[in-house]
């Protein structure tokens, strides 16, 4: 991630491919619950990029516990997003 601080700005952003999570294949009814809910997103690199620096700074400013998990897991599955997209 240190080096996205350094590619934002660029004009090679427009040329970047839009990023995108995706459903998971159909579970079966043994491993399926019912609160479990997915949903497709399509996030541009620099709405991605915006949402790892508004998470850092969630967890810089102590908006939530330091070892919170849910932030942590958060904030590596952005970082490995970004990266693939760099």
């Amino acid at each position: 991630m240190r080096s996205i601080s350094n590619k934002l700005g660029t004009n090679e952003e427009s040329a970047r491919p839009i990023l995108k999570l995706v459903t998971p294949p159909a579970m079966t009814k043994s491993t399926w619950r019912s609160e479990e809910q997915t949903h497709e997103l399509q996030l541009t690199f620099d709405e991605l990029a915006l949402i790892y620096k508004s998470l850092q700074a969630a967890k810089a400013l102590g908006a939530l516990p330091p070892q919170d998990e849910l932030l942590n897991d958060t904030i590596q599955l952005v970082d490995q997003a970004l990266n693939r997209a760099a």
